[in-house]
């Protein structure tokens, strides 16, 4: 189970690691129980201590973004490190994700 909290009404997620082929399924099965059997709608993932993402982290990723967004709901990553972040910028994914630096600029985003 991935470790996660809930403040102000907003599940927090926290990936560590390498999000490969290897632990991304596990991970978006996490995600998908915690949003759809404890209903929760607004998630941030915190990606401070996720060193390595493929296209299967990716897509777990835009999986749980579309599965909010069909909730009406929403999804903020933030923490994300400078190697990781040039991944998302070289696959174009930047733009579909709200990508915060802290934690408490991704809750503060959900308040406004």
């Amino acid at each position: 189970m991935l470790d996660h909290k809930v403040q102000d009404g907003v599940l927090i997620v926290y990936l560590k690691g390498r999000l490969d082929v290897s632990i991304a399924n596990e991970v978006e099965e996490n995600l998908n129980d915690l949003i759809d059997n404890q209903g929760h709608t607004r998630v941030i993932l915190n990606m401070q201590e996720v060193d390595y993402m493929s296209s299967s982290g990716f897509r777990a990723c835009i999986s749980t973004l579309r599965k909010l967004n069909a909730k009406e709901g929403g999804l903020k990553i933030c923490g994300i490190k400078p190697a990781v972040k040039r991944i998302f910028d070289v696959i174009e994914l930047t733009s579909l994700f709200d990508i915060r630096e802290t934690e408490e600029e991704a809750l503060k985003s959900f308040r406004n």
